[in-house]
């Protein structure tokens, strides 16, 4: 068997994946270090899991007492600002051990830029993990960040989507060109291109500033995107990029949830299955802030329902008390283990967040949307709304009757349900047929034949 490493930042829909991964990789019998940054180590270790600290990046610190020195000054001192700079980005502990240890493959997180470049130079076999959904100019497929269906009105069209794709790119020119004036030739770009020289990276033929992510994509290294291709728009992925399934980690110990919240959670779900009321699930993730005028209103929205009962994690961006006096059919958390309360709901109103719909399907619970509008969960919604899994609200406009109709018609018109269980048995068999697994090995092998004489 081989020896893996997996690579990813401690974002919780990007990590838990990751070690979704790396587990089914060490039940397959292979040798799997997962590096990753400190406060990671708890989630990785309770798999099993060899675990490697990543250095924190320093570049932040680096550009707050750089900023303290005047523009000419810094122009002047450009070559040592930018090997301060380097060296802020702590790539070496990571480059080091893979020069020590040699993995026979490397699955690294297709936004750690940094790493990736670095590490390119040792000759380890890379392939990129995606954790969005498709990133790529595709015909017909619009950027992941626009609330945009193809063909349906005029942004999606062919020339619509083609003019989104421009926006983009034109957008990201300018954002480089800013970023270069105001770090003078210390911004992350220039950095990069300046890490890649160092270490023999072909940083034009290799990266692609044409497709959705910031700064920058790469054009040959293969991709495992870490979701369902049938949750996409219909499209023909480039033929580097594998589909493996989505990597729901279930055994997640969560140390914010204690014994009074799954006490109270456990009398909401027997309730529910005595008396047959229906449970609304609110979830809108840890990583952005939850809008509270919206909260309000869907805690309005139920409160003239006796028969259904609504449990809210806030996600510890809302103090409990903002919310007032709440009845007693409607319960708020700071945090709750949501897979353990997806498998008793009946509706989700959620953000539009890649790895909650995920597990919403998996779960088999039709979803009332109200975008984040961050990352690509404008292009999440407009997929559950393409596939009829759900509902796209407008949180901006919809009042409390509004979201009670919206969540009365996800609780009595079938076919959302139905799309959903559908949509639930082509996830499962990514994993019964084990697609990542295979798709491990394929790398693997085509690292055997090139490094064969």
């Amino acid at each position: 068997m081989a020896t893996i490493f997996c690579v990813t930042s401690t974002v919780p829909g990007v990590l838990f994946a990751g070690v979704e991964l790396a587990r089914r990789l060490a039940l397959a019998g292979h040798r799997v270090t997962y590096a990753s940054f400190s406060e990671a180590r708890a989630t990785v270790e309770a798999q099993g899991l060899e675990f490697m600290a990543l250095e924190t990046s320093r570049y932040d610190e680096f550009l707050a007492t750089d900023t303290k020195t005047g523009q000419v000054q810094r122009l002047r001192h450009l070559r040592a600002r930018r090997t301060r700079a380097l060296d802020s980005l702590a790539v070496s502990g990571l480059l080091r051990t893979v020069h020590s240890r040699a993995p026979d493959l490397i699955l690294i997180d297709g936004e750690m830029h940094e790493h990736i470049i670095a590490v390119a130079a040792c000759g380890v076999p890379m392939a990129l993990l995606n954790s969005f959904v498709s990133i790529w100019r595709q015909p017909g497929l619009p950027p992941p960040h626009y609330l945009v269906r193809p063909g349906v009105g005029w942004k999606g069209t062919q020339i619509g989507i083609w003019c989104l794709w421009q926006a983009l790119w034109l957008e990201k020119r300018r954002r480089a060109l800013m970023h270069k004036v105001q770090r003078v030739g210390c911004d992350r770009l220039s950095l990069l291109r300046q890490l890649a020289r160092d270490n023999g990276f072909d940083f034009r033929r290799e990266t692609d500033n044409s497709q959705w992510l910031m700064p920058l994509t790469y054009r040959r290294l293969p991709v495992l995107s870490l979701h369902a291709q049938e949750f996409e728009f219909p499209h023909r992925p480039p033929e580097r990029v594998r589909y493996v399934g989505p990597m729901l980690l279930e055994t997640r110990n969560d140390p914010r949830v204690d014994d009074t919240v799954h006490a109270k959670l456990d009398m909401l779900f027997e309730r529910r299955r005595k008396s047959q009321r229906a449970l609304i699930y609110a979830g809108f993730g840890s990583f952005f802030s939850t809008d509270l005028g919206l909260l309000r209103r869907l805690i309005e929205a139920v409160q003239a329902r006796d028969d259904w009962d609504l449990v809210i994690s806030l996600g510890g961006r809302v103090d409990l008390a903002e919310l007032g006096q709440l009845p007693a059919h409607i319960t708020a958390f700071d945090w709750v283990p949501q897979l353990e309360v997806l498998r008793h709901a009946d509706v989700a109103v959620t953000h539009g967040g890649i790895n909650t719909i995920d597990e919403c399907v998996l779960s088999g619970v039709p979803m009332l949307i109200y975008c984040g509008h961050h990352t690509d969960m404008a292009g999440n919604t407009s997929r559950v709304e393409h596939h009829q899994l759900g509902i796209a609200g407008d949180r901006q406009r919809d009042s409390s009757q509004a979201i009670g109709e919206q969540i009365e018609r996800l609780l009595k018109e079938p076919r959302f349900a139905r799309n959903v269980q559908q949509l639930c048995t082509r996830y499962a068999a990514y994993s019964e047929d084990r697609v990542a697994e295979r798709a491990v090995e394929r790398l693997l092998d085509q690292a055997r034949q090139q490094t064969s004489p």
